[in-house]
């Protein structure tokens, strides 16, 4: 299926295989992982059936993170991609907001929401002005 795909040929090396991209990458790197194709060769001799084997079924697991990543990415809104986005911007993680004292938390949540807010006015076509931004975050 990934010859389809990637226009390879698994005849030059049927060893080859990559490894499966990290949690939480995100559906690019699944997919790029699958699409790469394969990486280093297996260690030891097997026969051709088991190569194939061992091959079918790398390619159904990177397939299958990949399809799992991208069934999670659809699953968000795009309220919850642009916060991941304005996050990954800021350096800050949900688990580093949620370690944060209150006080602090509640200064960097009204960053976020502000940013948020700016970003999906900005993709339903309108501008960000500082009125636009008020009537928004109520």
């Amino acid at each position: 299926m990934l010859d389809a795909i990637t226009n390879r040929s698994l005849a030059t090396d049927p060893l080859r295989t990559t490894a499966p991209p990290a949690v939480g990458a995100g559906f690019a790197a699944a997919f790029r992982s699958v699409v790469a194709g394969h990486g280093e060769p297996a260690a030891g001799r097997t026969s051709e059936p088991e190569r194939k084997t061992a091959t079918e079924d790398a390619d159904r697991t990177r397939l299958d993170e990949a399809v799992a990543a991208f069934k999670k990415e659809l699953s968000l809104t795009p309220a919850q991609r642009v916060r991941r986005d304005v996050l990954k911007s800021m350096n800050v993680t949900e688990a580093a907001i949620e370690a944060l004292p209150p006080k602090e938390r509640v200064e960097i949540e009204q960053k976020v929401a502000m940013e948020v807010a700016r970003r999906m006015k900005i993709m339903q076509g309108g501008s960000a002005t500082p009125a636009t931004m008020a009537s928004l975050l109520g």
